[in-house]
């Protein structure tokens, strides 16, 4: 993947949240530097005036004290709150989107550990990264170049001290971004795979019990937790470290300032008034770049994240805007510019190559309006692989025909998606989530999943798969008179299953081999 720089375009783009937030932070960090100078500027001017340079203006120091006081606290009250509202937000519009468009990848191609933890753990980190980074990253822009004009109008050598330490804050930062973005990336592909290793451990508990093999995978989990806890404290080192040179870096360029201006002091080169307004201007200066860096770290595991999510958005979307599956260019046009008619589905010598072997091979079958259509046969033959053949989400590779038409014509793209009511194996009742979190069972969940596709009289091409997969007898019955209710109604119902229930109850079946 491509090194981008701290803020990703793409993210912008495809974020308005984001958007809006660069926006307010700028104007915010803006104002809020505004009254630091200012209260610098009268800090410096009354001090020296108490101390007999001058006679010193009471009031107007007291409406510009409270004036300055209250502007940088509201500023920094606005940017901790609101921030973590837009970081929550635009992290809910990220997981939603790419949730959204990794439903139309061809699920051959998903790294589903990979892409689970990036949309947990990953994404979390995105409000870290929107709440704190970017704002710290905007005061870097705006505050730091405001504060050092002000130091230059005031005292050219504390500018020239300045000018001269400043730029070796972004250079450390630079090394160590290079240093620890590899580094992140490690440590969330290790926690993808102790995930998917766990989630297939539970899985697969029940059979290793049985064969009395339960502890076999305790040696499998406790190096890949080791390997994680490695990739981790790697990433931590790292942070310390450079936060241990950045608050240095900083420190010290602060008290070279200060020095300067106590001998210049001294020496009478200089007015109290100017190196007190100079010393209050002089964390400014650094602070903002230096928060960069400290919350760089904290912000990382967003800011990958937020690259790959950006990167995929970005892609092609999985299903073809022009054809079926693997069918040839259609002539589908939008449904709202065509008359819609009943759906057919035809497979012809549809072959899906995979690592070990085509799963369907040389599949021939053709779903009708009106009726009840099973494709089966045992687990792993490629029933599924056909149904998304027929979704157009899985095209690449395929050989044969795939083709979806209503009689007036290909349908494909967006005007089959509307058609289409689908029910996966492990339907998720709320798509905002990622994982199910409705507290019911697999069988309850592929029940409420069906009702809620069947209501929808406008999806006529009905996709399910394994539907009574989880059920009880009573409720498969139940499942299977709705699908017939459904298909008699004319809409083209295709399942697949190996059921002996559901397989007695089609009008068409047909075997699925490998």
């Amino acid at each position: 993947m491509p090194t981008r720089g701290p803020i990703d375009p793409e993210l912008l783009r495809l974020s308005a949240p984001v958007r809006r937030w660069v926006l307010a932070s700028g104007a915010l960090t803006a104002l809020g530097t505004a009254a630091t100078i200012a209260l610098g500027l009268v800090i410096g001017s009354t001090t020296a005036a108490v101390l007999g340079e001058a006679t010193p203006n009471w009031p107007l120091f007291a409406t510009v004290a409270v004036v300055a006081v209250a502007t940088k606290v509201a500023c920094s009250w606005a940017l901790a709150r609101f921030g973590q509202a837009a970081g929550s937000e635009a992290t809910a519009d990220l997981r939603g989107t790419a949730l959204r468009a990794l439903a139309l990848r061809d699920p051959r191609t998903i790294d589903v550990s990979t892409w689970r933890a990036t949309l947990t753990v990953g994404l979390d980190g995105i409000a870290v990264y929107i709440a704190e980074f970017l704002p710290s990253l905007v005061a870097a822009a705006l505050s730091t170049p405001l504060a050092l004009a002000t130091v230059a109008w005031l005292d050219l050598t504390s500018f020239a001290i300045a000018a001269v330490t400043l730029p070796l804050i972004p250079l450390f930062m630079w090394l160590v971004g290079r240093l620890t973005e590899g580094r992140t990336e490690r440590r969330l592909a290790d926690i993808g795979t102790v995930r998917a290793q766990i989630m297939d451990l539970v899985e697969g508990l029940p059979t290793l019990r049985a064969h009395g093999i339960a502890d076999a995978p305790e040696a499998e989990i406790q190096r890949l937790s080791a390997q994680h806890r490695s990739s981790s404290m790697a990433v931590l080192r790292v942070a310390f470290l450079s936060s241990m040179v950045l608050e240095f870096h900083a420190t010290l360029s602060i008290a070279l300032i200060a020095v300067g201006i106590g001998f210049r002091l001294l020496d009478g080169a200089t007015t109290l008034a100017t190196g007190l307004a100079v010393l209050i201007f002089a964390p400014e200066i650094y602070g903002p770049v230096r928060a960069v860096g400290q919350k760089f770290h904290a912000a990382q595991d967003g800011l990958v994240s937020t690259r790959q999510v950006t990167a995929l958005l970005s892609s092609p979307v999985g299903v073809e805007a022009g054809s079926a599956g693997a069918s040839p260019s259609g002539t589908g046009q939008a449904g709202a510019e065509r008359a819609e008619g009943p759906v057919t589905v035809e497979f012809r010598e549809l072959t899906a190559p995979g690592r070990d072997g085509n799963r369907p091979e040389r599949l021939t079958a053709t779903a009708l309006p009106g009726a009840l259509t099973v494709l089966a046969g045992p687990n792993g033959v490629g029933k599924t692989t056909a149904l998304l053949a027929a979704a157009g989400i899985v095209h690449e590779g395929l050989m044969g025909i795939v083709q979806v038409s209503d009689g007036n014509g290909t349908l494909s793209g967006d005007a089959l998606l509307r058609r289409i009511a689908w029910v996966p194996q492990r339907p998720v009742l709320d798509p905002a989530t990622l994982g199910d979190s409705s507290q019911k069972s697999l069988g309850q969940r592929q029940r409420a999943a069906l009702e809620r596709e069947l209501r929808d009289d406008t999806r006529d091409l009905i996709l399910v798969d394994e539907p009574t997969a989880h059920l009880d007898s009573a409720s498969a019955a139940e499942v299977i008179e709705a699908l017939r209710a459904r298909a008699r109604r004319g809409a083209t119902v295709l399942a697949a299953s190996h059921d002996p229930l559901l397989i007695a109850a089609a009008d068409h079946v047909v075997e699925v081999h490998s």
